[in-house]
């Protein structure tokens, strides 16, 4: 059986997820929009993904699963993440049509193996996907698992009706599940203007919408740094 180590950040106590190479389950997808960032020096405009998955055989001491989540830039090209990380999970190559239109929300309820490290400040982060044979049905397409977390899809074009004065079911919906985002994910995708916290502009995505519903500019923050994230991801 596998340690579940722990992390202490203040006064907050964290299950931290093993190294290793752990079974896991997708079960939340998240658009987080476009936002200025930068790395090296170098400022450019990223449109970040997240993945998050659920990990069956490592339980929590309340009995949950563990579960752990990966930022991936939202790009196709041969050298990103993304692309690397899809085509060891699909453990085949993209079609034609798949590279016109992919769709990150296929891999919701899909099962595979997660690489798991750990970064110098003690978080687990996910190093690599990796082909899960027993994810495959008989016909060697990934199957739909089921999952003790609710999956769900974040679609920020449906979050954005919000903000263009558009709202309906599908936008509420999106309002739920952005609820139970991480807060740095939440501050990417809507910005930060709290008392006493540093000031974080909404992604592109969502200032586009505030201007199409006729809000004034100043109620976008003015843009400054993005927080740091929680792991050492590298923005690419």
């Amino acid at each position: 059986m596998a340690m579940n180590l722990k992390f202490d950040q203040g006064d907050t106590e964290y299950e931290v997820v093993p190294k290793g190479e752990h079974k896991a389950i997708c079960y939340r997808v998240v658009d987080a929009g476009t936002a200025e960032e930068e790395y090296q020096g170098e400022k450019s405009n990223k449109h970040k993904i997240f993945l998050f998955w659920e990990l069956p055989e490592l339980k929590m001491q309340d009995g949950r699963p563990m579960s752990i989540f990966a930022q991936y830039t939202a790009s196709l090209n041969e050298k990103s993440n993304l692309y690397k990380a899809s085509m060891a999970w699909m453990n085949r190559g993209f079609t034609a049509e798949e590279k016109q239109g992919f769709d990150p929300s296929m891999f919701l309820g899909k099962g595979c193996k997660l690489a798991v490290d750990h970064t110098v400040n003690g978080r687990a982060k996910v190093t690599a996907v990796l082909t899960a044979p027993s994810a495959f049905d008989e016909n060697e397409q990934l199957k739909n698992l089921p999952t003790t977390n609710e999956q769900a899809v974040f679609d920020l074009e449906e979050y954005c009706k919000e903000f263009s004065g558009q709202p309906d079911e599908s936008s509420k919906r999106a309002c739920d599940i952005f609820d139970e985002l991480p807060r740095f994910i939440q501050y990417r995708i809507a910005g930060c203007d709290e008392v006493g916290k540093e000031i974080v502009p909404p992604c592109f995505e969502i200032q586009a919408a505030l201007k199409r519903g006729g809000a004034d500019e100043a109620k976008a923050p003015p843009a400054k740094d993005i927080p740091e994230m929680p792991d050492d991801d590298i923005p690419f």
